[in-house]
């Protein structure tokens, strides 16, 4: 987080303060200012991260609409008939990692990657 230096009595912050903060401080020519940002991580993805992101929100949003208790049982029952093996040809121990690993795989398989 922030780092608290006193310098001639007089304290001065760099960094946040809070891990909620909008800004953070720093120090140019012995001033101190105080800078806010929008840190939006995903802005600066390469190609394949981006691909990577869609793979990964596509597998997310499949698996919240298998809700129902019967949807829970057929995946169940199709996790014990795939011996565990997803379609990536990984073995999984939970129907959930199976599951999501698969929606992953699948979907790389129909959007390819392209340079």
């Amino acid at each position: 987080m922030s780092r608290i230096i006193a310098s001639s009595g007089i304290e001065q912050i760099h960094g946040k303060t809070y891990n909620r903060d909008r800004g953070y401080f720093y120090m140019r020519n012995g001033r101190q200012f105080y800078r806010e940002r929008d840190e939006d991580y995903q802005k600066n993805q390469s190609p394949r991260q981006k691909w990577n992101s869609a793979a990964f929100k596509y597998a997310n949003s499949q698996l919240k609409l298998l809700t129902s208790p019967e949807a829970k049982a057929q995946l169940a029952a199709d996790f014990e008939a795939a011996n565990h093996i997803a379609s990536n040809g990984k073995t999984y121990t939970t129907v959930r990692a199976w599951k999501y690993n698969s929606l992953i795989h699948d979907y790389k398989q129909a959007h390819p990657f392209e340079q």
